[in-house]
This record gives structure tokens, C-alpha cells and sequence, in this order.
């Protein structure tokens, strides 16, 4: 197996050098060989790169990670939603095959999400066992924009890298613009982001999966220094009654769009955000808006994480809001109605739509 994988990546290795380069130096300063007439195929070893590609071109995307949820297909492109699996570079259940992916040739694989040495270590071995060039780029929120414009260089769609650029920078400008209108005196929204079949697993302050909550000026309850770990990290129910939240989000895919069934414990009860009525589910077609990968996902989940944590300072029209980001990103053309039910599920209060009455009458 391992001098199958020599062979073949030694002969991707050899046609990239019989083909014309170009250089082209990615997020970190690590300079790749790209092809000069072109990238037409392109993989990301992590869904926060792939849904990026796809924004960006779905055309030139080979692959996902793992295959779709049929709910999350529907909202994609039809060319997209068969595409092969080609398995998790990350985590403890990681199965990503080396030998399939040489075997599918892309001309270029995206690490995007953290650009620190550990990423770089990893995209150098990805690139030297495979022979294909490997971009690496930061995923944080402050630098998506700027990933969006590396990535549309990269690819050749500057474009519309640049359109998607100009979305990324208003979201998160607006984002910290209400974080620092608030008034001085206020204390900040005390958050719990609620996770596993219990509710009891969360991501901490600190952690790239929580960094929504910091830049719209909420607190997270949970900080990275009382648990051992950042990501899915296991609490108990004492970490959330001691914490106070105001709010609780929840993770979909646990919930399954509706109000778990943990909150009817007695226990949770006694959290004043469960008490008040405010707890939301975080909506999850195709993608989670807050952090599930967090990739430009996080950018609509911007606007409705401050209409759920600050409902008397934003004015966002969600409806309409949902339907330009699914446009935008997702090549997707969203009606009102489909896009209310996304948000209907989330918990998020809505004004009915001004042709209701008509509406009702029609069916």
C-alpha cells in the first residue's frame, strides 16, 4: 500500500512538472506550482474548504468530505449533490484515502480553516505524499474576505471572489459595528451553546467554532480554561445553572429542529434562558449557520445570531436576508415561504408576510 501510494504520487508529481506552472503563494507564504492554464479541479480536505469551493466554483469541485444529507442536497446545486466522498483528513474519525484522492487528480487542494505551524506541518506531508499542491488559508471570520479574494486568484473566478469578498466584510463590519453600540453599562448576553444528545457538550470561549458569540458582543459562558477541551467539550449540568445563561443555542442536528426533549428535565429548568423562553435552534439547511463546519455558513448565522441576542437593536429583514445569502453562496433561488420555514424552525420570531391572508386563501 505505501509504495502504491509512492507510485502514484510520484507520477502526479511528474506530470505537474511536465505541465507549465505558475507560482502562486498561498495564505501562510508557502509558495505552490499551480497550473498555468488553470485550475479546473479542486478539493478541500475539510468541509469549512469545500462549501467555500462551492460558493466559489462549483464547477471545479470534485468532491465532498462525506456525502450529503438529502435535507442538505436539496438547497445545493444538482451537479454537486452526487459528487463522490472522499472521506475526514481531521479529527479521531478520520478515514480520507490518499490513494483516492490521487487517483481523482485535482490540480489543487484547499487546507482552509487554521493556518498555524501544526496546519502548515500537515498541508507540507498532504503535498509531499500525493504530489499535488496544497493552499492553505485561515477560515477565522476576520480573514474570510481576504480568503475569498486568495482563493478566487487562485481558481480564476476573482470576480466573483470579489462579490463574495464584499458579503464577508459587511457581515462581519456589521457584526462588531452592534457589539460597540451598546451601551457601556450593559452586561453582555450570557450565551450557552448547547450540543450532544444531553445538551451537556459545547465549544468554548476561545475555540474557532465560537468566535460568532465574541464578535457580536455576547459572553460565552463556557471558557477553554474550566474544561480540558475547546472542541465538543464535555461540561456538567452544574457548568450551565452556574453560568447563568440568557441564552441557549442548540445545535440542530441534535434537536432535529425542534425544542430538544432535555429541556423538560427539571434541572434545566432552573437556567434563566430556558425560564425566559430563550433558547433557539440554530438552522442547519444545508449547513449549520453557527459553526458546523464554520465556514462561510457562519456569515447568514451572523445576521440571525443578532436578531436572536439583541432583538431591540437589529432590524434585519431574516426573510429576505436568508434568501439574498442562499442566492449568493449557495447558487440556490429561495422562495419566502421556504425561507421562513428555515427560520420558523430556529424559534426565531418572524411579522407574518404582508400577503398572508392571500396565501391562505390560495391553498
Amino acid at each position: 500500500m505505501r509504495r502504491a501510494l509512492v507510485l502514484a504520487a510520484a507520477a502526479v508529481a511528474l506530470h505537474a512538472q511536465a505541465a507549465p506552472a505558475r507560482p502562486f503563494t498561498d495564505g501562510t507564504g508557502r509558495v505552490l506550482p499551480l497550473p498555468a492554464a488553470g485550475v479546473t479541479r479542486a478539493y478541500g480536505t475539510s468541509p469549512v474548504g469545500s462549501i467555500l469551493l462551492y460558493a466559489l466554483a462549483p464547477e471545479k469541485l470534485i468532491g465532498w468530505n462525506q456525502s450529503l444529507r438529502p435535507e442538505a442536497a436539496r438547497f445545493l446545486l444538482p451537479a454537486v449533490r452526487d459528487l463522490p466522498a472522499y472521506g475526514k483528513w481531521f479529527g479521531p474519525s478520520g478515514d480520507a484515502s490518499r490513494e483516492a484522492l490521487i487517483a481523482a487528480r485535482p490540480d489543487v487542494i484547499l487546507s482552509v480553516g487554521y493556518d498555524d505551524a501544526t496546519a502548515v506541518d500537515f498541508s507540507d506531508r498532504l503535498q509531499r505524499q500525493t504530489g499535488i499542491p496544497v493552499l492553505l488559508a485561515s477560515g477565522s471570520l476576520d480573514d474570510l474576505a481576504a480568503t475569498c479574494e486568495l482563493l478566487g486568484r487562485a481558481l480564476g473566478v476573482e470576480e466573483r471572489a470579489a462579490r463574495l469578498a464584499a458579503y464577508c466584510r459587511d457581515a462581519v463590519r456589521d457584526a462588531r459595528d452592534l457589539a460597540r453600540s451598546l451601551p457601556p453599562g450593559r452586561p453582555p448576553v450570557r450565551v450557552y451553546y448547547a450540543q450532544g444528545p444531553r445538551g451537556l457538550q459545547t465549544d468554548t470561549k476561545g475555540s474557532l467554532h465560537a468566535e460568532m458569540l465574541e464578535l457580536l458582543g455576547a459572553e460565552n459562558i463556557i471558557r477553554d480554561d474550566r474544561v480540558k477541551h475547546s472542541r465538543h467539550a464535555a461540561i456538567s449540568m452544574e457548568h450551565v445553572i452556574a453560568g447563568r445563561p440568557d441564552v441557549i443555542i442548540v445545535a440542530s442536528d441534535d434537536s432535529g429542529g425542534a425544542s430538544p426533549a432535555w429541556l423538560e428535565d427539571d434541572a434545566w429548568r432552573r437556567v434563566p434562558a430556558v425560564a425566559a423562553g430563550r433558547v433557539y435552534v440554530i438552522p442547519s439547511e444545508p449547513f449549520n449557520w453557527f459553526d458546523r463546519p464554520p465556514s462561510v455558513n457562519r456569515l447568514i448565522g451572523l445576521k440571525w445570531l443578532a436578531s436572536v441576542l439583541h432583538p431591540d437593536r437589529v432590524s434585519h429583514d431574516m426573510v429576505a436576508e436568508t434568501r439574498a445569502f442562499y442566492r449568493l453562496f449557495y447558487h440556490c433561488e429561495l422562495s419566502e415561504w421556504e425561507a421562513r420555514d428555515l427560520l420558523a424552525k430556529s424559534r426565531l420570531p418572524l411579522p407574518p408576510p404582508a400577503n398572508c391572508c392571500l396565501q391562505n386563501q390560495s391553498k
